[in-house]
């Protein structure tokens, strides 16, 4: 009896099908396309550098070399710290910069406490209104201070905080923006966490100080951050509630240079570096966590 064999039986097979081009992973950009995102973050970075470097330059500039024109030097010819020294010399900046550190210092301390409390209520207590209390935080946001600015004084003025470092922290001794990261941040924690630490018999307050806080840990330097950064950055508020000029803050007091050197910008741009120098060491010692607490959850952080 013969037995017929196919190509199947011995193991042949038809031609091998043609490789198809290999598609590119799903996310992964294109070559162009990496040079287009690189190429605009370069445009970003000249755009928020350039202007800095270029009062660093002027700041340090003698008073021989030009400080308008275009293109202008970047590099100072012969570069003098003369213009530090004369900032520090021709108006009480030390003063300003001791009374812009405690009034910083009281706002960062209020923003810290007021926002995580108001945070942990809306993220993990239910309460009737809730979410309307939340919307109507949002919508205060979208408001700016000088809406509210007249009649914030006439409240500040029937408390006896006129012309006081405390009345120009508590108008603003919380921030909206804040207590909105705070929330996020509680929200992310899940609840599992505090039914254990109720079971092992751990009560609220310490549920919420040896527990929640802890994995808080990022975005509570997103908030010093921020608060640190709003409030060395005012300039209206004191400008209106301090009558006294020994007690202004450095942003309202550099203005006392533009009368008095008003023809040398390199002056000016001396005080101005200086002005920028403390945010910037605070954002620099804090960035890790505040990268963390901004992109990371609030467990994981």
């Amino acid at each position: 009896m013969s037995t017929t064999v196919t190509g199947a039986d011995t193991g042949e097979s038809g031609p091998a099908p043609t490789k198809p081009g290999r598609a590119r992973p799903r996310g992964q950009a294109s070559p162009g396309e990496k040079i287009l995102r690189y190429s605009l973050m370069l445009i970003a970075v000249a755009v928020v550098i350039l202007p800095l470097l270029w009062q660093v330059s002027v700041s340090l500039k003698s008073p021989g070399e030009g400080v308008a024109g275009f293109p202008g030097s970047l590099v100072p010819e012969s570069p003098t710290l003369d213009n530090y020294v004369k900032a520090f010399t021709s108006i009480p900046l030390p003063q300003y910069f001791l009374n812009s550190a405690i009034i910083s210092s009281m706002s960062v301390v209020l923003n810290l406490v007021l926002a995580t409390l108001a945070g942990y209520a809306l993220a993990r207590i239910p309460f009737r209104g809730r979410g309307l209390y939340l919307v109507a935080l949002l919508a205060t946001a979208a408001l700016p201070f000088e809406v509210i600015l007249v009649s914030t004084l006439l409240v500040t003025r029937s408390l006896g905080l006129y012309d006081t470092l405390l009345g120009v922290v508590l108008p603003q001794a919380v921030s909206i923006i804040s207590i909105f990261v705070m929330r996020q941040a509680f929200t992310k924690i899940p609840y599992e966490l505090e039914e254990a630490a109720t079971v092992d018999g751990s009560g609220p307050f310490r549920t919420f100080w040896s527990i929640m806080l802890p994995l808080v840990r990022n975005s509570l330097a997103v908030v010093v951050v921020l608060g640190f950064l709003e409030s060395w950055d005012q300039f209206v508020w004191p400008l209106v509630v301090l009558s006294d000029t020994s007690k202004y803050p450095v942003t309202v007091g550099v203005e006392f240079l533009s009368g008095a050197f008003s023809a040398d910008q390199r002056v000016m741009a001396a005080a101005a570096i200086l002005v920028l120098i403390p945010p910037l060491l605070v954002f620099f010692l804090l960035q890790k966590q505040v990268f963390k607490g901004v992109t990371g959850g609030a467990v994981k952080g």
